[in-house]
């Protein structure tokens, strides 16, 4: 599978920055498009949510309105200084299909169905570690976990240099981590190392490191098999993130929420540990 669609979405107020960077560092290896969609409620649903609240008139409405198109277009002005500081083609009305641009697109409504929708025609979704600050965030993370389909990558405080100089795959065997693995060859191939780093517990013995590297080195993808020993009271997501640390690892990648949402959140998971833990980008999918 090519990725050649990188999906960047973003809200007023929020910096980009860093997805951008990912993206770039992604889509000029790749030969990708990064396309920033903006999404905003407009007035509509502002006035649904809030009309048992306070009364609404139309200097309100229109007060709403010049909010979101004054929120936009400082994302939009944000874009463009954005891409003539890295040298990126913004829009281009003959862009090659290979080559790396960025687009802009605003959209308008709630963050969940618009970003199901915008993600499930790209190849790739690029959103923040959640941020309880920016509610947008952790919306964008679980709509894109769950509704899309396609793999996510959630970027942390810092970006390394070449996301694709490292991958470690933890690799447990389930249905999630096998479809980030067939969604997401392509990463793998292009990655200068990867590691397929099994975590053993007295639970789950089953899956193997080697066998998922014997898969694929038919993909011409040549990677270390490794075993994590986890000793029982141990959080599995911290072992992993620990050893993601020792073998200086540019991008961890998981099979997300194994078990159901509601269990992680009761008693801890490792998808969980590692969303609030992670200091480099995590590709995931459900």
């Amino acid at each position: 599978m090519f990725l050649r669609c990188l999906l960047v979405p973003t809200a007023p107020g929020l910096d980009a920055t860093r997805r951008l960077d990912a993206a770039l560092r992604l889509g000029r290896r790749l030969r990708a498009h990064i396309g920033v969609a903006f999404m905003a409620p407009g007035p509509e649903h502002v006035m649904a949510s809030m009309a048992s609240l306070i009364p609404l008139d139309c200097a309100t409405v229109e007060a709403l309105a010049r909010g979101v198109r004054e929120a936009a277009a400082k994302g939009k002005a944000a874009l463009e200084a954005w891409c003539e500081r890295e040298g990126v083609a913004f829009m281009p009305a003959d862009g090659r299909l290979d080559a790396t641009f960025a687009s802009w697109t605003e959209l308008s409504g709630e963050i969940e169905p618009l970003l199901t929708l915008a993600g499930r025609v790209n190849d790739l979704i690029i959103i923040d570690r959640p941020n309880p600050a920016e509610p947008f965030t952790g919306r964008a993370l679980d709509t894109a976990l769950f509704s899309v389909g396609r793999p996510t990558l959630m970027v942390g405080e810092s970006v390394p240099h070449d996301l694709l100089d490292h991958v470690m795959v933890a690799w447990n065997g389930s249905l999630e981590a096998t479809r980030l693995i067939g969604q997401s060859i392509t990463l793998l191939h292009e990655a200068a190392r990867v590691t397929i780093v099994h975590a053993r517990t007295e639970h789950v013995e089953g899956a193997r490191a080697a066998d998922l590297c014997a898969y694929l080195r038919w993909h011409g993808i040549v990677a270390e098999a490794a075993t994590l020993e986890v000793e029982e009271g141990t959080s599995v997501g911290a072992a992993i993130l620990a050893e993601a640390g020792q073998r200086n690892a540019s991008m961890l990648a998981l099979g997300a929420y194994t078990h159901s949402r509601v269990r992680e959140f009761l008693v801890g998971g490792v998808t969980r540990h590692v969303i609030e833990h992670a200091r480099i980008p995590v590709l995931m999918a459900h």
